[in-house]
């Protein structure tokens, strides 16, 4: 009997000792799943790169333009809004436009000895456009459909244009991205429903500005794509870019105004007390520049409006600006003025401040601005 309990006890005491093992390597690997990632999650108020509003619940790690160590930029908290992303010298040296990639912090930690194995399936990607010498306001909105176990996948076989997922409407929420020259890229999105809308972003260096164009079907209204996941429905999802939308119209969400400068000083263009700039952060005209006017969201909805009335422009030198007139003939200035999208408006200034003639009016009628090259 005395041989039984003693034999009893120590298998206890066995049994207890590899319990206690295996509750230490559990708590040990628990311990480094959640070890601090070392990405900098704090906003940047001031000395900010890009601005972001994550309306998913992960904590996000965003890079510039690729998955490498030296491109990592910092870390986005769940459900922040307004965050400001470092500024690192060495990665925002210049203006362009590039793809910000977002893996959870989860991805980043199990994957920082090989960030390109997640290349074809991040967390997302946005579209940023960074001015280096001027205004970088822009909020870029993350979706808070994003992180589910549903599949979407986007084919994208051009090698230039660039094209956002955005949900409910061409300037609602983005939800991804696919670059050009990767041909597919994959997006994971909780149970829901989803009305897709398609939009093409692309700087134009040559006219300096961040144009945006989208599709719309023959009833003029955006193209969309709805897409349902759950139970009982669909887990995945492909939308082959090409073979949907080779054959469809493109339209802007934008009005673009080309300043023609036929005098011998520099000329701003002013609304009221703002100044318009370029993408780039120009705003002194020397001889011709164009800027974009984004229009509105509709009332109501998630789509830009077909037009908006614009204030008190004015053009000529900084302290001599003048009022725009209707036509070289006119004298009365225009206080107000309706431009449309699609629509470029060619706005010529002549003359000298110095001597009292300087002028600035509209040249001819608007023409349709040219998307050819957001064609398949």
């Amino acid at each position: 009997m005395k041989h039984w309990i003693f034999g009893i006890a120590a298998a206890a005491m066995v049994f207890s000792l590899a319990g206690c093992d295996l509750l230490n390597f559990n708590k040990e690997d628990e311990q480094e799943q959640e070890k601090p990632s070392g990405v900098d999650f704090t906003s940047h108020n001031t000395d900010y790169s890009i601005l972001v509003r994550n309306n998913t619940g992960e904590r996000l790690v965003a890079f510039k333009g690729g998955l490498q160590a030296d491109t990592l930029i910092g870390g986005i908290p769940a459900h922040a809004q307004n965050h400001g992303l470092p500024y690192r010298a060495a990665l925002f040296d210049k203006t362009e436009d590039f793809p910000l990639i977002l893996l959870t912090e989860a991805q980043y930690n199990a994957n920082k000895g090989n960030l390109q194995s997640q290349k074809n399936t991040p967390f997302t990607r946005v579209y940023v456009f960074y001015n280096k010498s001027g205004d970088n306001t822009v909020e870029y909105e993350l979706a808070a459909g994003l992180g589910g176990n549903n599949e979407l996948s986007i084919l994208n076989s051009s090698s230039s244009m660039n094209i956002e997922l955005r949900l409910g409407g061409v300037a609602g929420e983005t939800i991804g991205y696919a670059p050009g020259g990767i041909l597919e890229t994959k997006l994971y999105l909780n149970d829901g429903n989803y009305n897709v809308f398609p939009v093409f972003k692309h700087y134009n260096k040559s006219r300096d500005v961040v144009e945006t164009v989208y599709p719309k079907g023959t009833s003029g209204l955006p193209w969309y794509r709805t897409v349902s996941f759950g139970e009982e429905t669909l887990r995945a999802y492909t939308f082959n870019l090409r073979d949907l939308l080779h054959s469809v119209q493109m339209t802007s969400g934008a009005a673009w105004i080309v300043v023609q400068n036929q005098t011998e000083s520099g000329v701003r263009f002013l609304e009221g007390g703002s100044v318009h700039k370029t993408a780039s952060g120009l705003e002194n005209v020397m001889t011709s520049m164009t800027f974009q006017i984004d229009m509105p969201k509709a009332p109501g909805t998630d789509n830009y409006a077909d037009s908006r009335e614009v204030l008190n422009w004015k053009f000529g030198p900084t302290g001599a600006e003048v009022p725009l007139l209707q036509s070289s003939a006119d004298s009365a200035p225009l206080t107000s003025l309706t431009i449309e999208r699609d629509k470029m408006y060619t706005i010529v200034v002549t003359g000298d401040h110095n001597q009292g003639t300087l002028k600035a009016y509209l040249n001819g009628e608007p023409v349709e601005i040219d998307v050819s090259d957001f064609h398949f």
